[in-house]
């Protein structure tokens, strides 16, 4: 039996599990614009007319891949703050622990998404699966910083302007890793998203305050 046929009776989630990971090896190997469908089906062992079965073209498959990537990140993470305490602080702690854990800094995995951010502002249906990757994302770091602030008594703090003031702080440690690996250990990047979040607590939440409201 062909590599096609087996292909073609695998149960879905597994055909598609097996598209996106040759897309991977792709765009790590090529970069968003030499990554193409001919290129793909190749690296799947497939035709290039069965991708286009399932998919309507390259950028459609590699959204495909920017939100399955994503998926699995999200998993990761929230599974993180799970096991943590249940209390704001060691919620975020376990967050960032598993932002630098070994899964998470994968070079495949950071070589991936520096393909997906450089090809967001080129098609439509990634810059949608990155804003919805995005969106979700903040929303986890937001759900968190609102319960610490809670916690804490607060009062009028902005939980979603300390979202993506924290989730810029990872975006730029992953690309730094992703660019200059030995810049930081995962240790440090644990040590430098800490202490943001002790000058959160040591007063500078006041840069976070809800301006309709006054601090």
């Amino acid at each position: 039996m062909s590599q096609e046929a087996r292909f073609s009776r695998m149960e879905p989630e597994l055909r598609k599990a097996n598209l996106i990971e040759a897309t991977l090896v792709c765009l790590k190997r090529h970069g968003f614009q030499g990554a193409s469908i001919r290129k793909i089906s190749a690296e799947a062992g497939v035709s290039v007319g069965l991708i286009s079965h399932h998919y309507s073209g390259k950028d459609e498959l590699v959204a495909e891949a920017y939100r399955a990537i994503t998926g699995r990140v999200m998993s990761l993470l929230r599974d993180a703050m799970a096991h943590a305490a249940p209390n704001a602080r060691e919620r975020l702690s376990a967050f960032f622990r598993g932002s630098f854990s070994a899964e998470l800094l994968d070079p495949q995995l950071i070589d991936a998404w520096l393909a997906f951010w450089g090809a967001v502002r080129t098609a439509e249906s990634i810059n949608l699966a990155h804003e919805h990757s995005y969106g979700e994302y903040r929303g986890i770091l937001r759900k968190v910083l609102t319960d610490l602030a809670q916690e804490e008594n607060w009062e009028n703090f902005d939980a979603d302007l300390a979202a993506i003031s924290l989730s810029a702080l990872l975006d730029g440690l992953w690309l730094e890793s992703g660019l200059n690996p030995g810049t930081f250990t995962p240790e440090q990047g644990i040590q430098i998203c800490e202490a943001w979040v002790d000058g959160l607590q040591a007063g500078g939440r006041q840069r976070f305050c809800v301006q309709t409201t006054g601090c």
